[in-house]
């Protein structure tokens, strides 16, 4: 047996034995229920269909969203009655993890804190886009060579013999990624004076937020609120939008990938002034967003 196949069959039956197998199975959201429909529908590679999807999911209208949108309400309907009927085995806990004992032989208190899994994804540096971006490219390389380097030490080695020229365009994809991180971070942490709290989605929780560096944690969110403002779309976004609402003859025939890599090439042959516009309307949906998260908040105190 290979050794990943060892390591995987061990980590599996470690996890079996911290974990209730009868607990109830976490429903997929909205999102999740679309991709896994994309991806079952179109062909391509997996990095291929994973930027199609999501380009296809921005630019979808709320009525296109709704079908998934009911799946997952039913599925997660169906998650709290499972929740609610379920009663652990022995020794272990109503979350289904098995309660761990401390050396004097008592149960070791739970003090981990919830996580909110909408909380903007961090930004990362310069060295891990240059580590991303090439990992597959790095890999064949070692497979090729008859050095037998790790991956990570292969990476690092051509990243330290680079000059800051080279170096240059990751220092820019880092100083953007942290722009964006700390744009989103502003927006999903709007706090009111009586102490909610607002994310990126309009949920809201009465309990203490935790800043644990650049991570929030807080714990019990609500619902969210109907009414919160629609989040600004880039000029890309937006441009895919007029085309599919506007399609061209024999455009519904294509599937969403080959419709993506049309939309990615008519996007790529559009003048400077035509490219100007777009960010023009990018610009409008931003004050557009600011103004009405302006009022939401305003509402809510």
């Amino acid at each position: 047996m290979p050794k990943a196949a060892k390591k995987s069959k061990a980590k599996a039956k470690v996890k079996a034995k911290i974990e209730d197998p009868n607990y109830p199975k976490r429903p997929a959201n909205v999102y999740t229920l679309f991709v896994k429909d994309f991806f079952k529908n179109n062909s391509g590679s997996f990095n291929e269909l994973t930027t199609a999807s999501s380009v296809a999911w921005r630019s979808m209208s709320d009525v296109e969203k709704e079908p998934y949108q009911k799946r997952a309400d039913a599925a997660k309907a169906q998650y709290d009655r499972e929740i609610a009927a379920y009663t652990p085995p022995k020794g272990f806990g109503t979350n289904g993890k098995k309660i761990s004992k401390g050396a004097n032989g008592l149960a070791r208190k739970n003090n981990k804190k919830s996580r909110d899994h909408n909380a903007p994804k961090r930004s990362i540096g310069a060295y891990l886009h240059f580590q991303n971006k090439n990992r597959s490219k790095f890999s064949k390389e070692i497979e090729n060579s008859t050095n037998q380097l790790s991956l990570a030490t292969y990476t690092s080695k051509i990243w330290n013999e680079m000059s800051d020229y080279e170096k240059l365009p990751y220092k820019q994809m880092a100083e953007k990624d942290s722009e964006r991180y700390t744009r989103e971070l502003k927006t999903y942490a709007s706090q009111q004076e009586d102490g909610s709290f607002y994310n990126s989605k309009g949920l809201t929780s009465n309990n203490t937020i935790t800043f644990k560096g650049s991570r929030i944690v807080l714990s019990n969110v609500e619902e969210a609120d109907p009414n919160f403002p629609k989040g600004p779309r880039r000029s890309f976004i937006l441009f895919t939008s007029s085309v599919r609402a506007n399609p061209p003859k024999g455009w519904r025939s294509l599937t969403f990938l080959q419709q993506a890599e049309k939309i990615g090439k008519m996007w790529g042959e559009l003048d400077a002034n035509e490219t100007l516009g777009w960010e023009g309307k990018a610009e409008h949906d931003i004050k557009r967003y600011e103004r009405e998260m302006t009022a939401w908040l305003k509402n809510r105190r």
